[in-house]
């Protein structure tokens, strides 16, 4: 019979989870603001998207009725549904777009600061 006992540091674990807890901590008020440059400025109902637009944690919550329509990119205009002029593809692609290509920098500024 053989046997492997298999042992790590979990000290190397310990810091890529503090790592984690700072790009997250680092990351998300980058994305919201993001999000929030993202999404429509309607005059009418005086900013209601932009103010009822909240993040908890890493969660982003469009609190409005309207919130999905505006994030597939449409908007009510003229008395009926048509694209939306200010955030043609809506709030949630292009932020997701920025957060793909913030992660990765601010993983290896943090990585490099050991």
């Amino acid at each position: 019979m053989s046997t492997v006992d298999v042992k790590f540091d979990k000290s190397i674990l310990l810091g890529k989870i503090n790592n984690l807890k700072k790009v997250t901590q680092q990351a998300m008020p980058l994305i919201y603001a993001e999000y929030v440059k993202n999404t429509p400025v309607a005059p009418v109902n005086g900013g209601n998207a932009r103010n009822n637009t909240k993040y908890h944690s890493n969660i982003i919550t469009a609190d409005y009725e309207y919130a999905s329509v505006l994030d597939a990119g449409r908007g009510f205009r003229d008395g009926q549904m048509r694209g939306s002029e200010q955030a043609p593809h809506g709030m949630s692609d292009p932020t997701k777009i920025f957060a793909q290509k913030l992660i990765p920098q601010l993983v290896k500024k943090i990585g490099s600061k050991r």
